[in-house]
């Protein structure tokens, strides 16, 4: 029984003193894939053109709607490398996208490294509020990380 009391003592001990869930943390940069940690700024004409252009064209060819952005307000940088050095650089943004019927909405999006075709330039990927058919970010786009 003491032999057990003890064994047991160890392993809450060896528990205690390790973090659970910690990993080493290696920059991107460092490793042998072509990261940078450079990505386009949150204000940047080529991303915001991107976005209005991507999001057009998936509203007349899936959704047979006209529904088009004209502009952005408010826009804002919410995280840069967000999800630790060791992973794909992104920069995360919030901006207020207005609508060809003069509604704002809330857009999220994320500058991505090496994420364009196939897997050269930056990559854009975006959600924006009331737009999210298929729920992937929860409706609101509450849940949009990537």
């Amino acid at each position: 029984m003491r032999r057990k009391t003890s064994a047991l003592a160890c392993l809450f001990a060896i528990a205690i003193a390790s973090p659970l869930g910690a990993r080493e943390e290696l920059p991107a940069e460092t490793r042998y894939g072509p990261f940078y940690g450079v990505v386009s700024d949150c204000h940047s004409p080529d991303v915001l053109s991107r976005i209005q252009s991507r999001f057009a064209s998936t509203e007349r060819r899936y959704w047979s709607s006209n529904a088009e952005i004209i502009g952005f307000e408010k826009i804002r940088q919410s995280g840069l490398r967000a999800d630790g050095l060791d992973l794909v650089p992104r920069r995360t943004c919030e901006a207020v996208a207005v609508m060809a019927d003069r509604k704002r909405l809330r857009l999220r999006y994320a500058i991505i490294e090496n994420y364009g075709f196939p897997g050269f330039g930056e990559g854009v990927s975006f959600c924006l509020a009331g737009y999210d058919r298929n729920l992937t970010a929860a409706g609101d786009c509450s849940r949009f990380t990537r």
